[in-house]
């Protein structure tokens, strides 16, 4: 009986003493718990960061797709392509239609050519030619030629061709043109690239000059077109001076250009433009024509 008794106390005790420690586990923060409780608020905590952290890839992927989108659509772009620029009004009037490096025989040149309805005219000064080794400028030019005139704006009409010359010009800087029917008789003192011709104008009728000698007749009649006179060792005309007189103030380009300046052919529909700028790569390059606001008049890939 004793036996029994005192097994009967040790079960009341074990019972007593799991109770308490599973009161303890489930209630009171021992340093075990703490740490397990640290530890799985810090799983917590990662996980929220990491999901933070995804969000917020997922925001920058979505704005950047939007800019890529937005800037696709041209909304913000800051592109120097020049296949985005705008198409001018001009396109199809005015064409780049020659090309030529310079080299050792021949000057650098850019031939634009324009063929325009009638009674259309466009205004060239200030337009932009571009290559991979630079730009020019259409510049102004001298529309009938005097010596003493200033350039003025380039104003095309019709059809014609427009050379932009990389070199010097003959007659002296700043003196671009737009050929005449007189230009010939400049020929007798300078050459020009590219070369042109043109008749002057015509020969005197024989009842024009027949109150000269038939010597002096016959020199004026020989003359070749825009042919400048050189008397200087003709013994003949020493003392000829009416003869002398009239081929000085008759066959040159100012006789010339006060004769027929009005007339409505006096004009040719070539301008020669001089730019002292080598642009033209000699292989192969893409070569853009702009107009004054920057639109795509033209362009040519060679």
């Amino acid at each position: 009986m004793r036996s029994a008794g005192i097994f009967l106390i040790i079960a009341i005790i074990v019972i007593v003493a799991y109770s308490f420690f599973d009161y303890a586990a489930k209630n009171w923060s021992f340093p075990g718990f703490f740490q397990l409780t640290e530890k799985a608020g810090s799983t917590n905590g990662s996980a929220s960061v990491s999901q933070a952290i995804t969000k917020n890839q997922s925001q920058s992927q979505s704005q950047s797709q939007s800019q890529n989108r937005n800037s696709d659509n041209g909304s913000g772009s800051d592109s120097n392509s020049e296949e985005t620029t705008d198409i001018s009004l001009y396109f199809g009037k005015v064409k780049i239609s020659g090309l030529q490096a310079k080299n050792s025989y021949s000057q650098g040149l850019i031939t634009l050519s324009y063929n325009l309805q009638k009674g259309d005219q466009i205004n060239v000064s200030g337009w932009r030619v571009k290559t991979r080794k630079g730009e020019i400028i259409v510049p102004q030019a001298i529309e009938k030629y005097q010596s003493w005139e200033t350039p003025n704006d380039i104003i095309i009409e019709n059809s014609g061709r427009i050379y932009l010359i990389n070199g010097s010009n003959p007659l002296g800087q700043n003196k671009n043109f737009r050929l005449n029917k007189c230009f010939g008789y400049f020929l007798n003192y300078y050459s020009f690239y590219p070369s042109f011709y043109t008749y002057c104008s015509g020969k005197p009728e024989l009842e024009e000059i027949n109150n000269l000698t038939p010597y002096c007749q016959e020199i004026i009649l020989r003359l070749s077109n825009c042919q400048i006179p050189d008397y200087s060792d003709d013994l003949k005309l020493t003392f000829d001076d009416e003869c002398r007189t009239y081929l000085r103030e008759n066959f040159n380009y100012n006789a010339c250009f006060s004769k027929n300046s009005q007339d409505q052919d006096f004009l040719k529909n070539y301008w020669y433009l001089y730019t002292g700028r080598d642009i033209v790569e000699p292989l192969h390059d893409t070569v853009y024509l702009f107009d004054q606001s920057g639109r795509l008049v033209d362009k040519q890939v060679y």
